[in-house]
């Protein structure tokens, strides 16, 4: 989720970064304003350089621009249609036989609205804008003093720490999978909780060699009445066995997070799924007409 916020923002469904409006008005005459400094943000009602020197942000990434109020819902619930002017003007309360009703999918109502909401955006504006950097230019020059919003996020770093920490996310400095180790040497409080327990047991191990080594140094102690014979060389043995089994372990498991291992794993979900989504009984749509 922490990788995909970022990519949420720049499609619009979602992210990270909060969408806020500022507004300028154009004067006659004048094509180039500022995007810092001559936009004023909606909420702090303060230059948008102002609002970002607040929090340490220095550009922005305009998402929206426009020039008035979107008016496709007015439009296409006309309140000057034939059938609302008969009604009021004529004090029609019913419509008589020959009116003709046609069932239409709600797709259909989704797509003229998608189609009026281009137009707003297409045909209605007379004016045409270009960004670069922090200005804006308008153009051609505006007649009359008009007032242009713009809708935008401050720009923010996804792969700066700080910002997956203040996500709620504090786990962008950890390690829990191959594709995030990084070539340098890793901290032991970085490692998860998997990473932590094997390199524990391999510590273990590794103690158990040295141990076995001195030992074998001294086979076996004198005491009265007899002699203790050490076992340096089964916990050498012993440790030279276990380090071969998590070296094993560890390959094993690096095998199987490779790319092509996921996405085949991935395929068998998708294809079990499927198979089992077709055993689930389809009801065909009743429509029930009153």
């Amino acid at each position: 989720m922490r990788m995909a916020n970022p990519y949420a923002t720049e499609a619009g469904v979602g992210g990270v970064v909060n969408q806020r409006k500022a507004k300028v008005t154009i004067e006659v005459g004048k094509t180039d304003y500022s995007l810092l400094k001559d936009f004023v943000d909606e909420e702090s009602n303060t230059s948008v350089e102002t609002y970002l020197n607040t929090i340490n942000v220095g550009n922005i990434d305009v998402r929206n621009v426009m020039h008035h109020e979107p008016s496709s819902i007015y439009r296409y619930f006309d309140p000057y249609s034939n059938a609302n002017l008969m009604s009021a003007e004529f004090g029609y309360e019913s419509y008589n036989t020959q009116t003709v009703f046609y069932m239409l999918p709600v797709y259909a109502d989704v797509l003229r609205s998608s189609l009026l909401e281009t137009n707003d955006r297409v045909r209605r504006s007379n004016h045409t804008y270009h960004i670069a950097g922090d200005r804006i230019r308008f153009l051609p020059q505006p007649a009359v003093n008009t007032t242009v919003w713009i809708e935008y996020t401050a720009k923010s770093d996804p792969f700066n720490p700080d910002f997956a920490v203040d996500s709620g996310d504090p786990s962008v400095n950890g390690i829990n999978s191959v594709h995030n180790i990084p070539f340098t040497d890793i901290k032991y409080e970085n490692c998860n909780a998997a990473g932590k327990s094997w390199i524990r047991q391999y510590c273990l191990s590794v103690s158990m060699e040295m141990l076995g080594r001195i030992r074998r140094k001294f086979s076996s102690i004198p005491i009265p009445n007899g002699e203790i014979q050490l076992d340096g060389d089964q916990l050498i043995q012993e440790a030279i066995e276990r380090q071969t089994r998590l070296k094993e372990e560890l390959k094993e498991e690096l095998r199987e997070l490779n790319n092509v291992e996921l996405m085949q794993r991935q395929a068998d979900m998708a294809e079990a799924m499927q198979r089992q989504i077709q055993l689930v009984p389809q009801h065909s749509p009743i429509l029930m007409l009153g």
